[in-house]
């Protein structure tokens, strides 16, 4: 009987003593930082700018033809391109939209979509991204966007800064995560997006494809234009915002990022701003980043695949509509206006080159002179153009890639 009992207390001491070690397992990293809940209902489309299930879809009935205008102001060719923004062909478009923001407050935070101008933000996804509905379904959701200084304020602590960046990204995760789970269906996807909109899409690749190879195979690429830094050692782009994804290694590659950046040819490629998102251990500790930025051993990367270190000729393609020369047409092109070249001036300071190459007498207006640009980037930061610039250079290579990978 005694050895029972005492074989009994042992029991009982083993069981506490085996809840006891399961609770310390399980204790949560005091470094590992919660993303917030996203408040927006994106089961509703009223909270998508563009969206197939909308009873309304301007950009489904968008014309996407491309007028090519030559140095007399004339019509020398048309470029068509079939509008796919509601139609099912196995590839989706995930486009989010860069910072457009009326007097925001001074401090990391957040704007309330009710408080930003949606009229004008619908048009500039137009001017930037529609021509991507060519390739399937096109997705754009409203995010309440994150303030200036939750990017470039040091005058505020690194986890202020993430606040407004992680309140951010929760909308755009929860507005990716809706269509994941409700409208995927086992399509292929293409992330696009500008700026800050670039920045939420690189958290958005480390959070849910860089460690899950299912949704990297669904992947076609992650345009990432006008974004912070694509960073890495030696000659490898992988291990820096990403650890399994890096930059594409040839025009036809799927899986992979384009990131690139434009600037006036002479102008001289700033210093890095060591206040955006890859230099924060907060955003690294949220899983947002793979592992933050070492300017003392990391090289910085650009896109050199279509414009490399010589000067090429480049097709700048922007919305037709200011024109009384396009014809009608949504966009125009500009052909042999420009040259661009893959511009390095050291191992941080790296940049697209854009140069204005005309005729004596060509015509045509020149979009990057006496650019008006928000007064954090310097005259000759090409910021605002980066899709006009580098959006057809951009669909030659997808078109690539869906011809290899798919």
């Amino acid at each position: 009987m005694k050895l029972i009992k005492c074989f009994g207390l042992f029991i009982v001491l083993l069981f506490l003593f085996s809840c006891f070690t399961v609770q310390e397992e399980q204790e949560p990293d005091s470094n590992v930082i919660d993303i917030p809940i996203s408040t927006t209902d994106y089961s509703t489309v009223n909270n998508w700018y563009f969206h197939p299930n909308q009873p309304l879809n301007f950009l489904e009935s968008y014309d996407l033809d491309i007028a090519v205008i030559d140095e007399s102001l004339s019509l020398s060719s048309t470029i068509e391109i079939n509008n796919n923004a509601t139609t099912n062909t196995g590839i989706d478009v995930f486009w989010v939209h860069p910072t457009h923001l009326d007097n925001p407050p001074l401090i990391p935070s957040t704007v309330a979509i009710d408080n930003q101008d949606t009229n004008y933000i619908g048009l500039t996804i137009l001017a930037q991204g529609a021509l991507l509905a060519k390739y399937g379904r096109f997705y754009a959701p409203k995010y309440r966007q994150a303030t200036p200084a939750s990017f470039l304020s040091a005058s505020h602590t690194e986890e202020e800064r993430a606040t407004g960046l992680l309140e951010a990204y929760s909308d755009i995760k929860a507005s990716f995560q809706n269509y994941l789970d409700n409208h995927n269906n086992g399509n292929k996807i293409i992330l696009a997006g500008h700026s800050q909109g670039s920045f939420l899409l690189a958290m958005l690749v480390r959070d849910l494809f860089d460690t899950n190879p299912e949704l990297r195979e669904k992947l076609v690429t992650a345009a990432l234009g006008g974004m912070g830094y694509v960073y890495g050692l030696d000659n490898s782009t992988l291990g820096g915002w990403w650890e399994n994804i890096g930059l594409c290694t040839t025009t036809n590659e799927c899986g992979c990022v384009h990131y690139w950046r434009s600037y006036e040819n002479d102008q001289t490629i700033p210093e890095p701003i060591t206040t955006f998102p890859s230099f924060s251990e907060t955003l690294v500790n949220s899983g947002l980043v793979y592992r933050t930025t070492h300017l003392n051993s990391d090289t910085f990367f650009h896109d050199n695949l279509i414009f490399n270190s010589q000067n090429n000729p480049m097709r700048y393609i922007t919305p037709g509509i200011q024109y009384n020369f396009s014809n009608g047409a949504n966009f125009v092109a500009f052909d042999d206006m420009y040259t661009a070249r893959l511009k390095r001036e050291s191992n941080h300071r790296i940049g697209l080159a854009v140069n204005y190459t005309p005729n004596i007498s060509d015509q045509r207006p020149n979009e990057l002179e006496n650019l008006q640009s928000p007064i954090i980037f310097t005259e000759g930061d090409f910021h605002m153009k980066d899709y006009h610039i580098y959006i057809w250079a951009l669909m030659q290579q997808i078109d690539e890639k869906l011809n290899a990978c798919f």
